[in-house]
């Protein structure tokens, strides 16, 4: 638990907070566009406004012009050391920028309380209250024991080839965390400032990418059959699927949490081409699965249900599933050092405990706890403008609110010094 000292530290350490300063790096930071694949120039900024901070700055290369940016600030002593992890690959690109000042690669402030722009709730504004949070304290003349390491990683987006769709700009799932941690981005323990409007998120899903492909006729519509045509074939499967759903959520209920699933894409024919039937339909899932339940268990109950399917409707005979993505959940538990302490410095900060939970959504969370690297996801972002409550408004666009940022800073100000431990 936290001691007077720390509460004396925190507090000399909070004085020197500069909010200007956050909201000009925030804003920086989003004024660069960076889908996924394209990280390329945020790394090589955030590289310089790490070594400009006072950390041991790295740029790493992964491979096809892309890029993280790691900076370690050496502890003066043997204390536990703390990463800060952040992707810096954004949700999406400049192609969206028609659909509001919440979408489009420039930052816009708004009544001098709210950041807009791409990049600033997932996650840009975290790697600022990192580094405005290390810099507090190195401001206010107190030497850490241990190290503190901000990690701010490419091709975290959950995207992954398949098909035709390859290259650089669908690699994400963690293609930059799992670089860099075994490259020698490594600590203790990792906080990850996922947009979690301030919950505290020990623990959430995984989740299985499946293809199911349904065997049709090519051929002019002269000559087509209804029976024969894969997509209308592919209802059977849609529907089997549709009614398995419900059933799936409901037995792997944790608690009060259900894991959901999408049928995200459907493929098949050629628009261009009303002429002819297509030779295939395929359609595409997202299975998300609680901690402990592993990608291949999702992956043979989706293939039994459709070899059921497939058995009772002979027109289906050649249909298929196929696994192109699988990301196992993660958990720490509630008594663990990590969670506890970010509770301690929530509470102690901000005056009453956070909310904890379980979340639909994968981070690099996964990644770095099979690593050995305990972390959970803990961010400020993640509250609407217009309504106050948590979440996130595909009408509004991203955005992320600098009261809550300053107040999530001093929780970090807290937690490293827990962590990591002071020197005189």
């Amino acid at each position: 638990m936290t001691t007077e000292i720390d509460k004396e530290l925190a507090a000399k350490a909070i004085e020197h907070i500069d909010r200007d300063r956050l909201v000009k790096l925030v804003m920086d930071l989003v004024d660069i566009p960076s889908p996924t694949g394209e990280e390329e120039n945020v790394a090589r900024t955030l590289h310089e406004i790490l070594g400009d901070a006072g950390f041991d700055a790295t740029l790493q290369p992964i491979g096809d012009d892309r890029y993280n940016a790691i900076g370690r600030l050496q502890g003066h002593g043997a204390g536990k050391s703390l990463m800060f992890n952040g992707h810096l690959d954004t949700s999406f690109g400049p192609e969206q920028a028609h659909r509001g000042i919440g979408y489009q690669c420039k930052a816009t402030l708004i009544d001098d309380e709210w950041i807009y722009g791409m990049g600033s709730f997932n996650m840009k504004s975290a790697m600022g209250t990192y580094i405005v949070a290390t810099e507090a304290i190195q401001k206010a003349g107190i030497k850490l024991a241990g190290d503190v390491v901000i990690a701010g990683v490419a091709g975290e987006i959950e995207k992954s080839p398949v098909n035709d769709f390859e290259g650089r700009k669908y690699q994400g799932y963690g293609v930059g965390t799992k670089y860099a941690i075994t490259h020698g981005a490594v600590a203790d323990f990792c906080i990850l400032g996922e947009p979690t409007n301030m919950m505290l998120i020990p623990r959430h899903c995984g989740t299985t990418w499946l293809k199911i492909t349904v065997p049709g006729r090519l051929i002019h519509t002269a000559w087509s059959r209804v029976a024969t045509n894969a997509i209308n074939k592919s209802r059977k499967i849609l529907d089997a699927i549709h009614d398995w759903i419900p059933d799936y959520c409901r037995r792997n209920q944790v608690g009060d949490f259900q894991p959901r699933v999408n049928v995200s894409a459907i493929e098949g024919g050629w628009p261009w081409r009303g002429a002819r039937t297509p030779d295939n339909c395929c359609i595409y899932m997202d299975v998300r699965t609680v901690p402990g339940v592993m990608p291949v268990q999702a992956y043979n109950e989706v293939r039994g249900l459709i070899a059921s399917v497939v058995n009772d409707n002979e027109e289906l005979a050649g249909a298929k599933v196929e696994i192109f993505l699988s990301a196992p959940g993660t958990s720490i538990p509630d008594d663990h050092e990590l969670v506890q302490t970010v509770i301690a410095a929530h509470t102690e900060q901000l005056g009453k405990p956070p909310e904890m939970g379980m979340e639909t959504w994968y981070s690099d969370a996964a990644h770095m706890n099979r690593y050995g690297i305990p972390t959970v996801n803990y961010g400020s972002a993640g509250r609407i403008r217009t309504t106050g409550s948590g979440g996130f408004s595909t009408a509004q666009g991203e955005a992320a609110h600098i009261g809550d940022m300053l107040d999530i800073i001093k929780v970090y100000i807290q937690s490293i010094l827990m962590i990591c431990g002071t020197v005189d």
